[in-house]
């Protein structure tokens, strides 16, 4: 391409493998050029970046897979406090299946506790605040790491950031939130998939 002297406006790159010449990148940039300094912002790419996405959490999500798409697109733009607010969502439209996974672990071994009485009266309808609380009653102790209460303890961050935090602070327990919500689904989802095999190997005696 010509070069021309930078001056404030937008610009457009294109850039080709060296090898192949088949593989391209574009790129859509804006500079603001002064005498002092030049400030330049990349607004647009092509082929997209690929964002990275969980397999447990889509295939958990997969009912309100929207909502998990534009939580991860938030995050990897940097949204901290769009991300809050759609992963608030998330965890409220997604909270049944989440007890239903909790009343599975505790009915394997615990089939007459009042924690089992307590989810079935639980219904889609029930206020949030309610199913917190039961599920947190019957979270099995390896995901109440010295007493803490992950559930309410994420649910109140992700209820009270929107208001209180700056985009860097949503965005950085973001990205713990969801970690703390893989690694519960994990422990569940793992603890059933090896009770599944336990029984059948049993069965096969």
């Amino acid at each position: 391409m010509d070069i021309k002297a930078l001056s404030t406006g937008t610009s457009y790159f294109q850039f080709s493998c060296a090898s192949c010449r088949g593989n391209q990148h574009e790129y859509l940039v804006e500079q603001i050029v002064t005498d002092e300094t030049i400030k330049i912002q990349k607004y647009g790419e092509r082929p997209r970046k690929k964002l990275e996405r969980d397999p447990l959490l889509q295939n958990l999500f997969s009912h309100d897979s929207d909502c998990y798409e534009k939580a991860i697109v938030c995050i990897s733009n940097g949204y901290g406090i769009a991300a809050f607010a759609y992963m608030r969502r998330i965890i409220e439209r997604n909270i049944n299946e989440l007890l239903d996974l909790i009343q599975e672990d505790i009915s394997s071994t615990e089939i007459e506790s009042p924690i089992i009485a307590n989810l079935a009266k639980l219904r889609p309808e029930s206020k949030m605040s309610d199913k917190i609380s039961i599920a947190n009653q019957a979270l099995p102790e390896y995901l109440i790491p010295e007493g803490l209460n992950p559930l309410g303890r994420l649910y109140k961050v992700l209820s009270e950031g929107v208001h209180s935090y700056d985009d860097g602070e949503c965005l950085n327990r973001a990205k713990t939130i969801q970690a703390c919500i893989k690694f519960m689904i994990s422990e569940l989802a793992a603890r059933k998939k090896n009770r599944d095999s336990f029984k059948s190997l049993i069965g096969g005696l």
